[in-house]
């Protein structure tokens, strides 16, 4: 007990020197500033202007890119249709499919419940959800390395991943994401950070109960964000005994019971219309479908092995380890130039001149800044290191760790945990708008907010350095950016009217917009009726507000299956339309000797065809859609 009483006395008098200390300086600096008032500027307009800067640069972005967020039938569609079909009383996991956790689903269901069932209900929530996103960005980067790197990481954030529109496919953004359940676990770990970060600091069975809910939360949504909770709260214990404070019996039955709560609810929901084991299944679906039973289609399989970079392991880990080892050699140039600067010797100008065209060098990455992602990885990986043993550093001192280290290795391991669904093929783009975002962030930081650091005390070196490092994050946020307005600029095509409006591609880029559009309102003017679109497409099914007619139609099922399903309960109407599936490794869905074959025969035997435009499944790159309803008995 006295050696804890003399330890606790040591901290309170380290802990009043420095606030002495602290006061001391700010008492100095008072007086320089009444010394010199013209030469000294309040210490809130430099945050102030990057923080009018970042919202110049979020209103740019949303006015560029404002109601294109969608793609017209892939992949968001499934999550209007969920959304949907739970407001008007429907069941998730009878209603349609569904590869995912149901809370993000019930959410967006209860949202239509409450203020109506259309496009503009979601695309608010989620700028409002984005909005909560970049403050916690802004506050967990700035805790960790000050406004300057809440500002680099932000204005990366905004530039790059948030509103952009960089392949075929146009939902990979934070307004009307694929899947979101992902806009909805960043989210979820920017909060987990803060409360991590704060049971960190010592016992503490609230912020335990909070970082288990967390944790329970992420259970709920994708498997991504349950391995992010768990690296963040394998940091958090790692912490908690460096620091000589074990976690206590109180605090590791809270942390279970909040990870095992939510999991428990939902299954307690779906109990009431089906059995235990379904219901246990269903509430489980973000990992069940990962662990227990996944989805083994050929073409899925293939999918995901070509989106983690397992296709062509040794090339694809070669390509990221050699542009990794470039963007490490321009960070050490940025600070090689802020050493210059300060240091007294002579020529300084040449070496600049030198250490500039370094940085000119080494930024030619292999296909450009488009695959900027491919060097994220390595100085990621590093990051974690550094600081790691920062924190093992300060650990050994009879010091409390100060909150920005912690933020520091908590937005570490996070933003690594994050790349481990594409270690050998990171990138900005697909996926990556979320899956990529937090390490770049984490080195933008780093860049403008770490490195100046280490130049020397002399204010010249740091301020060139972080100029150096804001002039390199400019390169590929200015070069992405316009690359993505491109594409928007071809989104002109109007998709259904009022509330549920959105743009896609104009016919003479891609006439899949201009088809859907041309279905809803075909489908407007016929008889009420379920409607089955092959070989996907429930954004028409939510756009005409139509039931599907089966959950599983047109996806993974064999071709016989599908067919008695439609024998047992035929739908009225069947929208046959041409979609792009190489991404499941199909080439022409519905033609001789392909899947969906059989499906599309049986099909134009027992329907005749309403109305139609072009030809859906020519075998040819031309598209084309059909309305059929089913034949009179």
């Amino acid at each position: 007990m006295g050696k804890r009483e003399g330890t606790d006395k040591g901290k309170l008098e380290r802990r009043n020197i420095l606030r002495v200390s602290s006061g001391q300086h700010e008492r100095m600096t008072s007086v320089e500033s009444k010394k010199l008032p013209g030469l000294a500027w309040p210490r809130w307009l430099p945050e102030s202007c990057a923080i009018t800067a970042l919202a110049g640069l979020l209103a740019y972005f949303l006015r560029v890119s404002w109601r294109k967020w969608p793609d017209p039938i892939v992949d968001s569609s499934q999550e209007w249709y969920a959304a949907w079909r739970i407001a008007e009383g429907g069941r998730l996991f009878h209603e349609g499919r569904w590869n995912y956790g149901p809370l993000s689903a019930y959410f967006n269901g209860e949202l239509f419940r409450v203020f109506g069932s259309n496009l503009t209900v979601l695309f608010t929530a989620n700028l409002l959800i984005y909005a909560a996103i970049l403050v916690l960005t802004y506050m967990a980067f700035r805790r960790a390395w000050g406004w300057l790197g809440a500002f680099a990481a932000c204005a990366v954030f905004i530039s790059i991943f948030s509103f952009s529109h960089l392949t075929s496919i146009g939902n990979y953004n934070y307004a009307a994401p694929y899947s979101h359940s992902s806009t909805h676990g960043i989210l979820l770990m920017f909060v987990a950070l803060f409360v991590a970060a704060a049971w960190c600091r010592g016992e503490s069975p609230g912020f335990a109960l909070l970082l288990g809910i967390c944790g329970g939360i992420a259970a709920v949504l994708k498997p991504e964000f349950m391995l992010a909770m768990g690296m963040v709260g394998a940091g958090a214990l790692a912490l908690r005994f460096l620091q000589r404070n074990p976690v206590s019996a109180a605090e590791w039955a809270l942390l279970v019971a909040g990870a095992m709560a939510p999991t428990l609810l939902f299954t307690l929901g779906f109990w009431t219309h089906e059995p235990f084991s379904a219901a246990f299944a269903h509430a489980s679906n973000a990992w069940w479908r990962v662990v227990v039973k996944p989805i083994a289609s050929p073409g899925f399989v293939a999918g995901q092995s070509l989106m983690a970079g397992f296709d062509h392991p040794w090339r694809n880990g070669w390509t990221e380890f050699k542009d990794g080892v470039c963007a490490i050699i321009v960070l050490a140039a940025i600070w090689a130039a802020g050493c210059f600067i300060n240091s007294p010797a002579s020529k300084k100008r040449i070496a600049l001149l030198l250490i500039f065209g370094g940085i000119a060098v080494c930024l030619r990455l292999d296909g450009g800044w488009f695959r900027v992602g491919r060097c994220i990885l390595l100085p990621a990986l590093l990051i974690v290191a550094f600081t790691a043993g920062r924190l093992v550093r300060a650990c050994c001192k009879p010091v409390e760790l100060p909150p920005s280290a912690i933020m520091q290795w908590l937005l570490a391991l996070f933003s690594v945990a994050m790349l481990a669904r594409m270690p050998l093929f990171v990138r900005v783009y697909h996926f990556g708008f979320f899956q990529a975002a937090p390490a770049a962030m984490l080195i933008a930081a780093v860049t403008v907010a770490e490195i100046p650091c280490w130049v020397g005390k002399p204010r010249a070196g740091r301020i060139a350095a972080a100029v150096c490092g804001l002039f390199v994050l400019t390169l590929p946020c200015i070069s992405i950016a316009a690359r993505s307005n491109g594409i928007r600029a071809e989104q002109t095509q109007q998709i259904a009217v009022g509330l549920d409006r959105f743009y896609a591609f104009n016919v003479e880029v891609d006439t899949t917009g201009a088809l859907v559009d041309w279905v809803v309102k075909r489908l407007a003017t016929e008889p009420p009726g379920r409607v089955l679109v092959v070989p996907d497409g429930l954004s028409i099914n939510f756009l005409s507000r139509r039931i599907s007619a089966s959950p599983e139609i047109g996806a993974s099922w064999p071709a016989e299956r599908q067919i008695q399903e439609l024998r047992n309960s035929p739908p009225k109407y069947v929208v046959e339309i041409s979609l792009d599936l190489t991404e499941r490794g199909i080439r022409q869905w519905g033609t001789e000797g392909n899947p969906g074959y059989i499906l599309v025969k049986w099909v134009n035997q027992n329907y005749v065809p309403v109305t139609s435009w072009g030809e859906p499944f020519s075998g040819t790159n031309l598209k084309g859609a059909r309305i059929l309803r089913r034949k009179t008995p």
